[in-house]
């Protein structure tokens, strides 16, 4: 049997600092098990459907590539998606005689309002749920902490790597 210990040791450029290093590693382990204990699917919707329909809550059609960037999937993984949520009736592609004829754009249907609306419903509630242990002054902390890293919406990933998670 090979020995794989080696993998499993941390990479020493990132371990300058082993107080950070372990902070980090512990927000990290907190965040996955946090996103597990929430879900994968809400109500309707799986976690990845309820994103994509969130984008599209707006009062005109989006550009199937602008979903893809936002979303952070490649062009065959947005693809995929859409034809699930059209097929459930959630989501309408169209081309309109307003833009660019070779340009695909996507709307919500009512179906799709109403889906997304139990979907945000159990997510909400799942979040407050697991939020009752913190104080209303911790809550403000983490909303304003989760805030701050999101200001910048850059993709910490490369798509090849969210494709996997959102087909």
């Amino acid at each position: 049997m090979d020995d794989v210990s080696h993998l499993l040791q941390p990479d020493e450029t990132f371990n300058e600092d082993e107080q950070e290093y372990k902070e980090i590693v512990s927000i990290a382990h907190e965040l996955d098990e946090w996103y597990t204990r929430l879900g994968r699917q809400f109500g309707p919707l799986s976690r990845p459907q309820r994103r994509m329909l969130r984008l599209l809550r707006v009062d005109t059609p989006v550009r199937v590539g602008d979903l893809g960037v936002e979303l952070g999937l490649t062009t065959a993984g947005t693809t995929r998606m859409l034809d699930k949520l059209e097929a459930m009736g959630y989501a309408k592609r169209s081309r309109t005689e307003q833009h660019d004829q070779r340009q695909v754009y996507v709307s919500l249907t009512l179906p799709g309002a109403i889906a997304l609306r139990d979907a945000e419903e159990v997510f909400l509630e799942r979040i407050q749920a697991s939020l009752k242990k913190l104080s209303s002054a911790e809550r403000s902390m983490l909303a304003r902490l989760l805030l701050t890293l999101n200001e910048h919406k850059q993709p910490l990933l490369d798509k090849q790597e969210s494709d996997v998670d959102h087909a």
